[in-house]
């Protein structure tokens, strides 16, 4: 069983780059071209204890980290929907993305009760890494004045580690943490601004998930990307 512990914390930042006021008139569309870069990262520690005259509890601790970086700038349009409305996307795909991820952790068993000699056995896993080109992923917007990224593609073998140490239970796997975890926020004046060449929005988002059941124990997901754009019409 999952619930979420806490309170999803959400820090977002915008920069622009560029000179000028960003209130002129708005066109109809404005074209980029994009760079994304990003880190993502899950963080778990759970415990399933087994009771008996010689109790037994294993804890595994484990971190995944994956990085992510265009190799060339993708193009993307937007289109004003009207006042107010959230703009509108087209194309949305951010291409030729590369990058890697790494999973590692530790395993420790420690013996307890009269049934035994108490021990306490700990276990470094080895740390596995993966690489990955050609992902990509689409920019959306859910509502004005907000950018968020969909699931990333091409990922797959970042997320599927071979071998059982550290162990990941199946509400640990569930959590499949992405670049849509984090929203940006997104003005419609400054990207239809002529006079704001280059500008860069950023997501930075962590969350706490608890886990409970035969294993108990906490998830903590942390996503950071920033996507620069650079006007070209």
């Amino acid at each position: 069983m999952l619930r979420l512990h806490g309170v999803l914390v959400l820090l977002v930042s915008v920069v622009f780059l560029g000179w000028g006021a960003a209130g002129a008139a708005t066109p109809q569309r404005a074209g980029f071209k994009v760079k994304l870069t990003g880190t993502l990262t899950k963080d778990w520690t759970v415990r399933r204890t087994v009771e008996n005259d010689c109790t037994e509890v294993t804890t595994h601790t484990g971190q995944w980290r994956m990085t992510v970086g265009t190799r060339r700038q993708s193009r993307i349009a937007f289109t004003s929907r009207g006042r107010g409305r959230r703009l509108a996307i087209s194309p949305s795909l951010v291409r030729a993305i590369a990058g890697s991820a790494s999973r590692g952790g530790s395993v420790l068993v420690t013996l307890l009760g009269p049934g035994c000699t108490g021990s306490i056995r700990k276990v470094r896993c080895p740390l596995r890494r993966v690489a990955f080109a050609a992902a990509t992923v689409r920019l959306t917007t859910p509502r004005a004045g907000r950018a968020r990224f969909a699931s990333l593609g091409g990922v797959s073998a970042a997320r599927s580690f071979r071998g059982s140490c550290p162990e990941e239970p199946a509400d640990v796997r569930a959590l499949r943490t992405d670049l849509r975890l984090a929203d940006a926020p997104l003005s419609a004046a400054d990207v239809f601004s002529r006079q704001v060449p280059r500008f860069f929005i950023s997501g930075n988002t962590t969350q706490e998930t608890t886990i409970e059941g035969d294993y108990d124990g906490k998830v903590t997901e942390h996503v950071r990307w920033t996507l620069t754009f650079t006007r070209v019409s």
